[in-house]
């Protein structure tokens, strides 16, 4: 399910510059990265490279996925992340700074 965009341009400015307010503590704090709602499908990208959905269920895998970024809010999303990871691995970049 698509987020709709906000139509208030404070909010907009806010989202901009990476900020949010929390109506449930009046506190503009720092935009946190999305996390979907217990239920909902995220996707996340395999040891191979597939990309896979999965349901949001709270559990470790499902937070470890979260805290190191493999989690996705679209295929697209996670789509653009795992061709970039496969060009990374392809250059191997890393072994040429010794």
């Amino acid at each position: 399910m698509k987020e709709k965009e906000c139509t208030c341009p404070i909010f907009r400015a806010l989202k901009k510059k990476g900020l949010r307010w929390n109506p449930e503590t009046g506190v503009i704090e720092v935009n946190r990265l999305w996390r979907a709602r217990l239920g909902e499908i995220y996707f996340f990208i395999n040891s191979n490279g597939e990309l896979y959905p999965e349901k949001e269920l709270n559990n470790k895998i499902d937070n470890m996925r979260w805290k190191i970024g493999n989690y996705f809010s679209t295929e697209n999303e996670a789509q653009k992340y795992a061709d970039e990871f496969k060009r990374i691995l392809q250059g191997r970049t890393l072994d040429k700074e010794e």
